[in-house]
């Protein structure tokens, strides 16, 4: 796969390297979106755009987190029905409310510090949150 989106976080993760920076790629947040009947098994429609950004993080030696993985298990092992409760609106799956926010806001933050241990001390830690996130537990 090289699509478009790839080539572009390519792009995107050799410009920042140019200036002296440090990229870090961050996979998709997954749609909150079930199959008529299923309560735990989310359609995985970000896939591709997943695996976009683990080859360019691959072809710039670039940090990845994938919040896509991450947020697709969280929301298959609390559900539908808890997974909407972020939804912007009811029939938005993609779009996340303020609380949304901070739920998936925490994951990232998360992962950051999982792949960068070392910008720990810039991320305010949410010990409840994180608990439950890395638990399978609705927050």
């Amino acid at each position: 796969m090289n699509s478009v989106y790839q080539q572009n976080l390519v792009k995107f993760a050799n410009e920042v390297k140019s200036l002296g920076g440090s990229p870090l790629l961050v996979s998709s947040l997954t749609r909150r979106v079930f199959p008529s009947g299923q309560l735990h098994n989310a359609t995985d429609s970000l896939h591709d755009q997943r695996l976009a950004a683990i080859q360019a993080a691959k072809v710039t030696n670039s940090t990845i987190i994938d919040l896509n993985r991450a947020s697709l298990t969280y929301i298959n092992a609390i559900g539908r029905d808890a997974s909407w409760e972020y939804n912007y609106s009811d029939n938005d799956y993609t779009h996340l409310n303020p609380y949304g926010e901070v739920v998936f806001g925490r994951m990232v933050a998360d992962l950051i510090i999982r792949a960068k241990p070392m910008l720990k001390q810039w991320i305010t830690p949410n010990e409840t949150l994180s608990y439950a996130l890395w638990n399978n537990l609705p927050a």
